[in-house]
């Protein structure tokens, strides 16, 4: 359970959050996570490669994700 820190593309605050790999889609990669930010409470996609590394962002919710993840 790596502990992750990101920035979220709607407030551009630091965020920090836990994932596991029961977190995503094994099967896809990189696979969808969603991430809802602790300061503006907008949810976000974020990809995860699979050592769990996040590869890209974006705004809105896009299909594939099976998680979503509160930043602390």
């Amino acid at each position: 359970m790596p502990l992750r820190f990101n920035i979220c593309p709607h407030c551009n605050e630091k965020i920090i959050f836990k994932i596991e790999t029961n977190d995503i889609d094994s099967s896809n990669y990189p696979a969808p996570v969603y991430i809802v930010c602790n300061s503006c409470n907008k949810l976000s996609t974020f990809y995860v490669d699979s050592l769990l590394r996040i590869s890209y962002k974006e705004l809105e919710k896009k299909p594939g994700g099976i998680t979503t993840i509160q930043a602390k």
